[in-house]
């Protein structure tokens, strides 16, 4: 058992606990135990892991932020605050008493974004008290910072007498450009800051347009200037490490940012280069964008909620256009694409994440080649190479761990999905033979299914089972064969696991329950696409989907309150990583409907959603583990599903 599902288990029990105290207290001590199994639990390449085996920091990259002037802590900073005269910036890593996850990973993200770029440092140094620092019981009383309601990362500012000027949370796409001019706005100061040095700005000019190649050329020749200064030098070489990236060249990468930390360990970009060539920058994981935004996106944070868009800031073309470059910008030059670090499997699982990430991301681009031709500003060959590359990556044996029994679910039903809709996409070509492909990636999904049927993810539920059956589905109708048995098996599990009023619950069952109206709510993220299964294979029927979609619609808001928590909200089984999921599972359950009006309003709704939940830049996020990557991918399949 995941950590992740101990988390979501002590929630369950919590509900227990008030009515039987002695049976949550044996019941925290004995997971307590587990967690400690676990934590010391060794990786064996001969037996699954869920050892979480994470970076540490080199001694460069461990100094990420100490550039900022951080008071000693909160009572310090009060104190500071009174007797300057000057606001507070308190920056809220994390909350108590939350299960939020990736607190640590969450922290270096905004340590070695914002608090290292130099015109922001200089710029709370000088007119704030900063602070860094979980709130005290009082504070967080006194501020509202509760856990679900303000979603670390965040910071507030807060006057000399000790007011809220102004709050911000949920910030997952930092913009530099963007927060240090939002920054300057919230403390009333006009500095005139750059957050580029004035000899880099043509080369930044470049890399914001997509012209990588200029780029490099542009700072490489603005790092050779005899009189060029420390400052320069090093955003120099971290703005070619950066280039090189987006290019596909993440070893060049690393290397470039490597010898920037060493050669600049004092300065802050130094220590930044130094987090990114470990691959825990923001930048490297996709957090950190530097392209040009409007004026309407530039309102982020006082329009809208942390770093999301304001309404109406991009219509669907340009999420079409934003969101591909991004996806292209961010793929390994081997074709598989590295942001996620989703190991609630443990380490051993990644491999096998990354390939459902990649699996995901290549059907997003098939659909992206598809627009590319009427969308101005998408090349349709840069697309075709990404796809073909993507699906090489897929298929190649020494990218999937088959010791893995935590997430391998997810790599062979999405690598499945992927491969079918290549194989049946006639506008493409490639040279893998992709009936052999089909074949072997239909073997795969069936290996896993477990003895009673169902199949599972780090434990077993209806909703990966629905998973398997549905790309079973479109493998069959891609001209694959399938085990019946299998087929029959998993629809049995499934309808055993389905509540007798519509709902599905988070784990299996051993036989139908009536279900309460509680259970509906619960279960309206997941009852799509578990629906959408047994329809595909003719064991319910449309009004049970449309019921389904009807439902999940409904109940939105609940889903909705774990988007960007990276963990379960609450007893009812949400969590950020299961946001873009349910999104994309109810779209496709939607083109299922067969009422075409009942389909159209579905359609509607469900469109007017997405176009609520792009970032400042134009793309898609649900939690940090998962990454920009799969939530940009799966916002675009969703979109495509609704607007076809």
């Amino acid at each position: 058992m995941s950590n992740r599902t101990l988390n979501f288990y002590f929630l369950r029990r919590y509900e227990i606990s008030m009515s039987k105290p002695r049976f949550f207290l044996f019941v925290f001590i004995t997971s307590a135990f587990a967690l400690t199994a676990i934590s010391t639990e060794g990786v064996n390449a001969q037996q699954n892991s869920t050892r979480k085996l994470r970076v540490k920091p080199n001694d460069v990259a461990s100094k990420i932020g100490a550039n900022v002037s951080w008071a000693a802590g909160l009572d310090d900073a009060f104190k500071q605050s009174k007797k300057k005269g000057k606001p507070i910036f308190w920056y809220v890593p994390t909350l108590p008493n939350t299960f939020m996850d990736r607190k640590t990973e969450i922290d270096r993200y905004m340590l070695s974004g914002p608090f290292s770029w130099p015109a922001i440092v200089n710029t709370i140094n000088e007119h704030a008290i900063p602070v860094r620092a979980q709130p005290t019981p009082d504070l967080q009383t006194k501020y509202k910072l509760n856990p679900y309601d303000f979603v670390e990362p965040g910071f507030l500012i807060i006057s000399p007498a000790g007011e809220i000027t102004y709050s911000i949370d949920r910030l997952t796409t930092i913009q530099p450009g963007w927060l240090l001019k939002l920054i300057e706005n919230k403390l009333g100061v006009s500095t005139a800051a750059n957050i580029y040095h004035a000899e880099l700005r043509e080369a930044w000019q470049a890399f914001a347009e997509g012209n990588y190649d200029n780029a490099v050329l542009l700072a490489e020749k603005s790092k050779e200037q005899s009189a060029a200064g420390d400052d320069l030098q090093v955003e120099s070489m971290l703005l070619q490490g950066m280039s090189h990236f987006r290019l596909g060249k993440h070893d060049l990468a690393k290397s470039i940012w490597e010898q920037a930390g060493q050669q600049f360990k004092d300065h802050p970009l130094g220590r930044k280069a130094a987090a990114e060539a470990q691959m825990i920058g923001p930048f490297y994981r996709g957090f950190e964008v530097h392209g040009q935004l409007s004026e309407k996106a530039m309102l982020a944070g006082t329009a809208s909620i942390g770093s999301a868009a304001p309404k109406g800031t991009y219509d669907e073309n340009e999420l079409w256009l934003k969101s591909t470059r991004f996806l292209l910008g961010m793929q390994h030059e081997n074709g598989g694409f590295y942001d996620s670090d989703y190991d609630f499997g443990g380490t051993d699982s990644l491999p096998n994440v990354q390939v459902a990430v990649t699996s995901i991301a290549g059907m997003a681009l098939l659909k992206a080649y598809d627009r590319a031709a009427e969308q101005d500003g998408l090349d349709r060959a840069t697309i075709r190479s990404s796809i073909r590359r993507a699906l090489s990556f897929v298929l190649d044996k020494k990218h999937i761990n088959v010791v893995d029994r935590d997430e391998i679910l997810w790599a062979y039903a999405f690598r499945l999905r992927f491969v079918a809709r290549c194989k049946t996409h006639s506008a493409l070509e490639f040279e893998a033979d992709l009936d052999a492909a089909l074949a072997t990636c239909i073997d795969s999904l069936q290996s896993v299914q477990s003895r009673r049927g169902n199949w599972y993810h780090e434990y077993g539920n209806p909703f990966v089972t629905a998973t398997a059956l549905l790309a079973l589905n479109e493998a069959k109708d891609a001209g694959g064969t399938l085990a019946e048995d299998v087929v029959e098996k998993g629809v049995a599990s499934l309808k055993r696991d389905r509540y007798r009023n519509g709902a599905y619950p988070y784990g299996n069952s051993r036989q139908p329950k009536d279900g309460t109206e509680k259970d509906i709510v619960a279960a309206a993220g997941r009852m799509p696409l578990c629906e959408l299964a047994l329809l595909r294979f003719g064991a319910s029927n449309d009004q049970a989907l449309e019921t389904a979609v009807g439902s999940s619609l409904k109940h939105h808001a609940t889903l909705n309150s774990a988007l960007k928590y990276d963990n379960h909200t609450s007893n009812l089984g949400y969590g950020g990583f299961f946001f873009w999921y349910d999104m994309r599972s109810r779209s496709e359950a939607i083109q299922g409907v067969v009422d075409q009006d009942q389909k159209k309003k579905f359609q509607q709704q469900h469109k007017s959603l997405i176009m609520e939940l792009p970032e400042l830049d134009g793309c898609f996020i649900d939690s940090h583990e998962l990454g920009r990557v799969y939530g940009t991918s799966m916002a675009l399949l969703s979109l495509d599903n609704v607007t076809q």
